[in-house]
């Protein structure tokens, strides 16, 4: 693979959306299968070792670090997962932060092709039930702030969650960076799961 693409303009949200993009478009399916086992071995091992009995998920497309095969097996494991939902059901894209019970055996395709629960809609506030989320990113940087894909998403919904339940972001190891572009009103993450495992994130992980 070539060397990763990194932004020409360094504060540019936009071009660090683009870099993140054109660097998992150019993964060859080995690579992408090679970190999807990692993502689910070591994701589990870290769920289990938080002790979260709800987890919030988000459900995974394409290129993205692969969330399928964590969910389904979470579930085996008598965790509860919650998904976003985007659609109402009906092919009809929704404006507020609603969520899911997630079942490997009912999955609807919503906006953009994402998968999405089929059951009963769940308001932006069932994120407090949950004692662990993990939000998709394509960077993040030591601090804990990520570069999402720019639907602003879990910006609206991350405020709902409870006080001190822990966020991470899956991202690849390499797309862990010293500092992302990021406004004053972005939420930040606690770790990154990557397939080599958890990193946790945060001023207070940086040396002195």
């Amino acid at each position: 693979m070539p060397a990763d693409p990194l932004p020409d303009v360094p504060h540019d949200k936009e071009a660090w959306r683009r870099a993140g993009l054109a660097r998992r478009a150019a993964l060859d399916p080995t690579e992408l299968l090679q970190r999807r086992r990692g993502w689910l071995r070591h994701g589990l091992d870290a769920v289990a070792a938080a002790g979260a009995g709800v987890v919030s998920l988000y459900l995974s497309r394409g290129e993205e670090p692969g969330t399928l095969d964590l969910a389904a097996e979470l579930e085996k494991r008598g965790v509860d997962v919650l998904a976003p939902m985007l659609t109402d059901g009906r092919g009809h894209g929704v404006h507020e932060i609603t969520w899911g019970h997630y079942h490997h055996d009912d999955l609807r395709d919503g906006l953009w092709g994402i998968p999405e629960p089929s059951g009963p809609a769940l308001p932006a506030s069932a994120l407090a039930s949950a004692d662990l989320v993990i939000c998709s990113a394509l960077w993040v940087d030591r601090d804990g702030f990520r570069v999402g894909v720019g639907g602003g998403w879990y910006d609206r919904a991350l405020p709902h969650r409870r006080p001190g339940a822990p966020v991470w972001a899956m991202v690849d190891s390499c797309e862990i960076v010293d500092a992302v572009p990021h406004d004053p009103w972005d939420i930040g993450v606690d770790a990154a799961l990557t397939p080599a495992g958890l990193v946790r994130l945060g001023p207070a992980t940086r040396p002195e």
